[in-house]
């Protein structure tokens, strides 16, 4: 099902700003059984996101509407995945969004990754990328514009592993190409400060309050990928996905999932 503006349909104008300019944000959510999983941090991101771009004008209890007409249609079926994408609107050729007050909205259904239940019984293979993420005024913000993220993807195709991890262009650790990151070293669990680059996702959030009521101290840092090759468990985390076991980074491997798979338990209760 696609949704724009709460009507079916698959057309949008060329002179969109979402096409133009990546001008909007996004945000991918879980289906089970046709219920959306997490809409409220979804949603909170959303309308935070559209605020720091100014994108003004957006009625958010038909947008949460509009979700659940389109989750309902997928009630049949155990998982799906559910997008929602905020456009500024079309505009004049320009970067001015001077009088573009007519965001779009688009809702669209989609099936549930096949190869995920296959990597939660075996863990992921990582390797290290070699592009680095910019450094952002916009890190944090799930905008249009992921031509970072189309780059990292596709030098994961090329080498033949299941993702890859992402540093900043100081070296820093940020992410996987779609998914937020994690190591554990006894009871310290680790994720990558993302104020310079990086998307937090609703996931991330959720993982974090569940280990730390699970007894673990998490830290967000600034770290280099050598912090990989020292823990002794390393996941990874986003809405679609969950909690996903990573069985080795380049070379080294890890046989220990203890911290993954109590966050997963806690989070399915």
């Amino acid at each position: 099902m696609i949704l724009l503006n709460g009507l079916a349909s698959d057309d949008i104008s060329i002179s969109d700003r979402g096409l133009q300019y990546g001008d909007g944000c996004f945000s991918t959510l879980l289906l089970e059984r046709g219920v959306v999983a997490a809409w409220p941090l979804h949603e909170a991101r959303l309308r935070d996101n559209a605020s720091r771009l100014g994108i003004t004008d957006i009625d958010w209890p038909v947008v949460a509407s509009w979700v659940q007409d389109a989750a309902k249609s997928t009630e049949s079926t155990d998982k799906a995945v559910l997008k929602v994408i905020i456009t500024r609107g079309a505009g004049g050729r320009g970067y001015s969004p001077e009088g573009c007050n007519a965001p779009n909205v688009i809702v669209s259904t989609h099936a549930y990754p096949a190869h995920y239940e296959a990597w939660r019984e075996k863990g992921i293979a990582m390797v290290l990328l070699e592009q680095p993420l910019g450094i952002s005024p916009l890190a944090g913000i799930k905008h249009l514009n992921r031509l970072e993220q189309v780059m990292l993807k596709r030098e994961v195709d090329s080498s033949g592993m299941d993702d890859g991890v992402a540093c900043d262009m100081s070296g820093n650790l940020v992410e996987t190409s779609a998914s937020n990151l994690f190591w554990r070293i006894g009871k310290m669990i680790y994720t990558p400060d993302l104020q310079r680059a990086g998307v937090a996702g609703t996931m991330r959030t959720q993982v974090i309050a569940a280990a730390k009521a699970l007894g673990f101290d998490v830290q967000e840092v600034l770290s280099s990928p050598d912090a990989l090759f020292r823990a002794e468990e390393v996941f990874i985390t986003n809405a679609v996905m969950g909690v996903m076991p990573v069985r080795c980074v380049e070379t080294t491997n890890y046989s220990a999932f203890d911290a993954c798979r109590a966050i997963t338990l806690r989070l399915n209760a």
